[in-house]
């Protein structure tokens, strides 16, 4: 395992693991993240399991080839050898069933192998600011998903609700803005308190519902009758910004 790591005088930043057997893209990578961030990176699956055990690291760049396992499985194994890890996961062609098994399984994002240094950077920092990334034209695939649930969620409503009941007043008026797709800035604007406050109630709220990521949040609250949502991070390659909690635009 290589690393590119801070001064231990400074202040603790975010570490970021890249997994991949390509070499040229593990360069190209920490490159473009050095900067920024503890850059960690691995080549084989055996190494990243050990690093996610021993580091536990913020964030995970992690290339699907690299997974034995499979996608979904590995997000669970994943989550098992560092709960708090936020995992983005990249395909060589991404297709959008793939992105939405992953999504609910717990990553916060899935993008192309093929991403340009420049969105690379922006990815791992909508992830900081407790956003997830997806490419725009996974946006309807993931409105279908939630049309279904909310079909299906008379069934399921009640024990989706004792879930919920388990939280705090203002940890349900987070989820509650969640399901409606608000992002971190503006929650904290809405109740009239710090981003840093909206994070650590996310944190609590993951830890108590057993969730490890905003989709499966946001769906959760789908489920329970609490509204639609509009996943933040859209890959809006036309803006050239990731967006918030606007409606996507066309490209």
């Amino acid at each position: 395992m290589k690393g590119h790591l801070q001064d231990t005088k400074t202040a603790p930043r975010c570490v970021v693991l890249i997994a991949t057997p390509t070499a040229k893209v593990r360069g190209q990578w920490t490159q473009a993240l050095k900067d920024m961030y503890t850059v960690l990176d691995v080549g084989e699956r055996g190494s990243l399991d050990r690093s996610l055990a021993d580091l536990k690291p913020d964030v995970l760049l992690l290339d699907l080839a690299l997974h034995r396992l499979g996608g979904l499985e590995g997000v669970q194994a994943i989550r098992q050898l560092s709960p708090e890890t936020k995992i983005v996961l990249f395909a060589r062609s991404p297709n959008a069933k793939e992105g939405i098994s992953l999504l609910k399984a717990g990553a916060w994002g899935y993008c192309e192998k093929a991403i340009e240094p420049l969105r690379l950077r922006k990815v791992v920092l909508m992830l900081q600011q407790g956003e997830v990334w997806v490419k725009r034209n996974l946006i309807p695939h993931l409105i279908g998903e939630l049309a279904r649930l909310t079909r299906l969620r008379t069934k399921d409503s009640a024990s989706h609700e004792a879930r919920l009941r388990s939280l705090t007043p203002r940890e349900r008026e987070v989820v509650l803005l969640i399901g409606e797709g608000v992002n971190n800035k503006k929650i904290a604007s809405r109740l009239m308190i710090t981003e840093h406050t909206v994070k650590a109630h996310l944190t609590t709220i993951f830890r108590k519902l057993g969730l490890s990521g905003r989709v499966q949040l946001a769906l959760l609250a789908n489920e329970s009758g609490r509204g639609p949502i509009s996943p933040t991070g859209w890959d809006d390659r036309s803006a050239g910004e990731p967006q918030g909690s606007t409606r996507p635009k066309s490209n």
